[in-house]
């Protein structure tokens, strides 16, 4: 759970650590509405947003990030004062084929 002031800090902070193709969600406290960014490349995102509105922002640049984050938290989080954030890793399918 973390405090709304940081909705934009704290993903991005995260996402420069994750690997390629691990998630970040980002609920609010009912977990009705969400925003999902996914790594695709360095410096490259899908976004997700999936609640009051369904859309999907395609090869989104790191510094258009925090600029669309601000725009879907008037959306999405307008009155929310906390926010969950999850990360998703890649599911990697571990078995060996012999």
């Amino acid at each position: 759970m973390h405090d709304i002031k940081t909705f934009t800090k704290t993903p991005l902070n995260k996402l420069k650590n994750l690997c390629i193709g691990d998630k970040i969600e980002l609920l609010t406290y009912k977990k009705d509405r969400k925003i999902t960014i996914i790594k695709k490349d360095l410096a490259i995102y899908n976004v997700i947003e999936d609640g009051f509105k369904y859309k999907e922002f395609d090869n989104v640049k790191f510094t258009e990030l925090e600029h669309l984050l601000k725009q879907l938290q008037s959306v999405e989080f307008p009155r929310s004062n906390k926010y969950f954030l999850k990360l998703v890793p890649q599911n990697i399918n571990t078995q060996l084929k012999i």
